[in-house]
């Protein structure tokens, strides 16, 4: 719902589509998936770091 406040908000996400490696948008289980794997034991070593969840688009430097 908060997304519908954001004006052009679908045209954003039809461009990370578009331009993401993975030619496509994360899905909300996918960004659950990560939050979980945050928490878990597998991510006690993991400090100060910045993870993008968004299907490869940061690393195209847009």
């Amino acid at each position: 719902l908060a997304a519908r406040g954001i004006s052009g908000f679908s045209a954003m996400l039809n461009h990370y589509e578009a331009h993401a490696p993975l030619k496509r948008n994360i899905t909300l289980e996918e960004l659950g998936a990560t939050g979980v794997f945050l928490a878990s034991d597998g991510a006690a070593g993991i400090t100060g770091q910045t993870l993008y969840a968004d299907s490869g688009y940061s690393v195209m430097g847009m």
